[in-house]
């Protein structure tokens, strides 16, 4: 698989997101939580398929520490990133809580120090600006973590909210009913600026596996458009999910793809996809016109409540 160097660790085109290895998480996930046995199998069959990032959070159940107890027997290097949340505090208190927040999850990963820590959802930086990008840039400077950022849900105003001078790194949710971004060059931007940018939900939590007839009544507006998409894979000879992965892909400025499993050999099958073709021209246009005017809840996750 291929990766890229940022610092000395191996950013590879994957992130195996961990989500499901602490919590049952996601529209479509039929198994739930896994057993340590097959967590331990998940972690074992991404690296045996080239895949050096993993990330995670404190607040993904115990997720950091399944993967702090699995790579706890090795010690290769690895690019994690996890991220922090917290309630409201004075901006007095911000670099101790975020100092805590960091040992926390250094602990439960069993590493001294974080490769990569984000705040967990943009509303820190609307909330406190500059003094929580401040704190943030202290925690770096000061030997707790190497990389700093913040992860996005949702991402109007995006490039006012990233200070780019401090940033490292940051996630969004990218797919193809929710590609804004990609459209108006943010993402392009970003990534020229040096920051690396992590996306996620490029299934929109599995959303563009469901059946378009099985979608409950809240999401009803995207069964035409999922219908769309699943002719327009059929008819370049491609799956569902090799479509919506290699339109990512091929989207400039895309540092590294956070992908969830649930089983070892979801990893394989996402893997295996990376060795694929990136859309071309045309059909990434026809797909760009099957998400024209989605209906906004569809790229909403947070607002599903199903």
């Amino acid at each position: 698989m291929k990766s890229f160097d940022k610092n000395g660790y191996k950013i590879s085109e994957m992130t195996l997101g961990t989500v499901q290895l602490g919590l049952n998480y996601g529209i479509n996930n039929k198994s739930g939580k896994p057993t340590a046995v097959v967590a331990s199998g998940i972690l074992k069959t991404a690296e045996e398929c080239g895949i050096t990032t993993f990330d995670t959070a404190a607040a993904y159940g115990d997720s950091e520490c399944v993967i702090g107890e699995y790579f706890s027997k090795s010690e290769n290097r690895r690019a994690i990133v996890t991220k922090a949340h917290f309630d409201d505090v004075s901006e007095a208190e911000l670099f101790d809580v975020l100092v805590n927040k960091a040992k926390l999850s250094a602990e439960r990963l069993r590493i001294e120090k974080l490769p990569f820590f984000m705040l967990h959802n943009e509303s820190y930086i609307k909330k406190y600006g500059t003094s929580i990008i401040n704190a943030l840039v202290k925690l770096k400077n000061e030997g707790f973590v190497e990389h700093i950022g913040a992860s996005f849900s949702d991402k109007t105003d995006i490039l006012n909210l990233c200070d780019t001078d401090a940033f490292d790194c940051i996630q969004v949710p990218l797919n193809i009913f929710d590609s804004k971004e990609i459209s108006d060059g943010s993402v392009k931007k970003l990534s020229e600026s040096g920051v690396t940018v992590f996306v996620r939900s490029v299934y929109l939590q599995g959303l563009f596996f469901m059946n378009p007839d099985d979608l409950p009544k809240k999401l009803s507006s995207a069964r035409e458009p999922i219908s769309k998409l699943r002719k327009l894979s059929e008819a370049a000879g491609m799956s569902i999910g090799e479509l919506a992965l290699s339109f990512i892909r091929s989207t400039e400025g895309v540092g590294s793809i956070v992908l969830g499993c649930e089983t070892a050999e979801q990893v394989r099958e996402n893997a295996k996809m990376f060795g694929g073709e990136k859309l071309s021209e045309e059909l990434r246009g026809k797909v760009l016109e099957v998400a024209d005017g989605i209906d906004p809840v569809v790229i909403r996750p947070w607002e599903w409540k199903l």
